[in-house]
């Protein structure tokens, strides 16, 4: 649907606002400052670079890994970053510019997750287990064993209170962060579970597999609240957009996929990557970050566009239509009149799309 009216609109697509490209080999990682200026990312050439996500423009390059770096994961306040490579944990202040190492994984580490105070964080491996730590004094807080295959992810709860953890077992296990008992423990997908993630209110849980699908779950009852189908291989990231209203996946496909959390309709697909997606995040309600085994990290904005192609396609068309701003070039139209009438159809396409937007908004609310 959109690229018909891209084309009727004499456009190309908008939304790609940069694309990074300065590591050498596959990204396999990003993570977003809080305050959305920063985007980190690591890669098979073992750096992590901190860019500016406005110009693309490298900010500070962190060394000393000696293995790829496959994942990472700033603190609330940013002050934080922590990063995996191989066995191997690293917290950098990025404060004092100085980092911590944590050994204790004897397979490589597969995701992290910092608590609200950045005090704890948690980390997963190659094993049926996960570990909390304690930051400052380097050391092991609790294991968490109960999943009967590898346990790839685990993540806090906003508020601290529960703790979700996700396994090759297929199983979901939502635990009770203070007593590390079990609250929910359920049979989520038919594949292997590569991510989860919590929505900022802490009430839904987002999860990702291999079965290609994304569920939503209801954390107070453990039962599904929506179920996610599109992707055409393993989806292997989740995030959900600061405000809640939206849920950014990454797949195998080599596409990101946007997710409207109300209806549970794909609004949008992103497709300029060329090979498999390894992560996504949100850099605000309106933009995000995704990486890829092509090498790069691409940025997009999140448009009144794709609502209004989505919900309202068939009015939109007809306004289009019936403008005549649209149409190709006329016999006997100079070039002078054919820009002008393109410069004329490009500002009633924004507005065009904006009108729909908003009244796709005020449906929403009623």
């Amino acid at each position: 649907m959109g690229i018909m009216l891209q084309n009727l609109a004499g456009q190309a697509d908008e939304s790609l606002l940069l694309t990074f490209k300065e590591h050498k080999g596959p990204v396999y990682s990003v993570a977003v400052h809080p305050d959305g200026s920063t985007i980190a990312t690591g890669a098979e050439d073992m750096l992590i670079h901190l860019w500016d996500a406005g110009t693309g423009e490298i900010r500070k390059t962190l060394e000393g890994h000696r293995k790829p770096v496959k994942y990472l994961s700033f603190s609330k306040d940013g002050r934080y970053l922590l990063s995996a490579a191989g066995t191997e944990i690293r917290v950098w202040d990025l404060e004092i510019g100085n980092s911590q190492k944590y050994a204790k994984h004897v397979t490589h580490v597969y995701n992290l997750d910092f608590n609200r105070d950045a005090s704890r964080f948690l980390s997963t491996s190659l094993k049926n287990k996960f570990i909390e730590w304690d930051r400052e004094e380097a050391g092991v807080v609790k294991t968490y064993e109960k999943h009967t295959r590898t346990c790839l992810v685990a993540a806090y709860s906003p508020d601290n209170t529960k703790i979700a953890s996700g396994s090759l077992d297929r199983t979901i296990i939502i635990w009770n962060a203070g007593s590390g008992e079990v609250i929910h423990e359920i049979s989520a997908h038919g594949g292997n579970i590569f991510s989860i993630d919590f929505s900022p209110n802490g009430k839904l849980l987002a999860s990702a597999s291999m079965d290609e699908n994304i569920k939503i779950w209801n954390v107070e009852t453990g039962r599904i609240h929506k179920l996610l189908e599109g992707h055409e291989y393993a989806v292997v990231f989740v995030r959900f957009s600061p405000d809640g209203r939206y849920l950014v996946s990454a797949s195998y496909d080599k596409t990101a996929k946007l997710w409207e959390i109300a209806t549970g309709n794909c609004i949008y697909t992103f497709i300029d990557h060329k090979d498999a997606l390894y992560a996504a995040e949100f850099l605000s309600d309106s933009k995000l970050v995704t990486c890829s085994n092509d090498g790069t990290a691409m940025i997009y904005e999140i448009t009144p566009r794709f609502f209004a192609e989505f919900y309202f396609f068939d009015e939109l068309r007809q306004e289009m239509r019936e403008s005549g701003l649209f149409e190709e070039r006329r016999k006997g139209e100079k070039k002078e009149e054919y820009q002008l009438r393109q410069q004329k159809a490009a500002k009633l396409r924004k507005e065009l799309h904006e009108k729909y937007y908003r009244k796709h908004l005020n449906g929403m609310n009623q």
